[in-house]
């Protein structure tokens, strides 16, 4: 099942910071159908967490996707939606707009000096990098570079990489964030969620998780993962072996056999052990 990436990351924003800012999704900035991914609005006067308090009081945001680092293209795009934003809004300085680029990775060369540079560039906090951008405040935000806190928490669920562990420990360690957060992470992140699982030696059922829950993840987790790591005893404790088999053979009984070959069987633990 296709995962939507940029409805996910406007619905994290939304449910936390939705008393403070006004989310705008898919914003059209001119007759054809150019559209930018978010535009934020913030009240002078609210207080916000970092990195959230770079933003200006209107900022568009272009997200790269979890997979896609940000390149120079990106960069270009952005400036162009900031420019038909100006005159769709009738804002005459370009201060008065802010950029963010927001992606899990940059190439090193995002910024041209003879393309669009980010001029003035310095560090403003980890995973924050600040510029002007021919006369717009711009801010590229990397996502594996911000520090995991509550605050953060709707902009790096969104990320790959290496803050998708750190993401995982930390929701694990603070329960009360679970009912907002755990589970879309166990969908956009399954697999991660097992290994730290794995590592820590916790089940789902300490996560406080039904046994719907359970069943659940594990299809987002899907047979062939599993098949995987069925051998590995660690896993199959997190899991739970004999609700893991059960649900193999169901899939397998849905799953048409390939070449008219039987469906692979799940291996036993004695069989792994050898």
């Amino acid at each position: 099942m296709a995962v939507y990436w940029h409805p996910l990351l406007a619905q994290f924003l939304q449910q936390a910071y939705g008393d403070r800012l006004i989310i705008e999704e898919e914003v059209n900035l001119g007759e054809t159908p150019l559209r930018i991914d978010l535009v934020i609005k913030r009240a002078r006067r609210v207080a916000l967490p970092y990195p959230f308090n770079h933003l200006g009081e209107r900022t568009l945001l272009s997200y790269c996707g979890p997979n896609n680092p940000a390149t120079w293209e990106d960069l270009v795009k952005l400036e162009a939606y900031a420019l038909l934003y100006q005159i769709r809004e009738k804002i005459r300085a370009r201060c008065d707009v802010t950029l963010w680029l927001v992606a899990s990775r940059f190439t090193r060369n995002v910024s041209e000096q003879r393309g669009a540079h980010l001029a003035q560039a310095r560090r403003r906090g980890d995973g924050v990098l600040g510029g002007n951008l021919d006369g717009f405040p711009t801010c590229l935000i990397n996502l594996n570079d911000l520090p995991v806190n509550e605050a953060t928490l709707p902009l790096v669920l969104a990320a790959r990489g290496k803050v998708e562990r750190t993401t995982a420990e930390y929701l694990i360690d603070h329960p009360a964030l679970h009912p907002r957060y755990l589970l879309p992470f166990a969908r956009l992140h399954s697999a991660v969620l097992l290994e730290v699982l794995t590592m820590k030696e916790m089940t789902p059922e300490q996560l406080g998780w039904t046994e719907d829950l359970i069943q659940r993840w594990i299809q987002w987790l899907g047979e062939e993962r599993i098949l995987r790591t069925l051998g590995e005893e660690r896993v199959l404790h997190t899991l739970g072996e004999e609700r893991v088999r059960r649900w193999l053979e169901k899939a397998s009984k849905k799953k048409p056999a390939r070449d008219g070959k039987t469906p692979r069987k799940p291996r036993a633990r004695t069989e792994a052990r050898r």
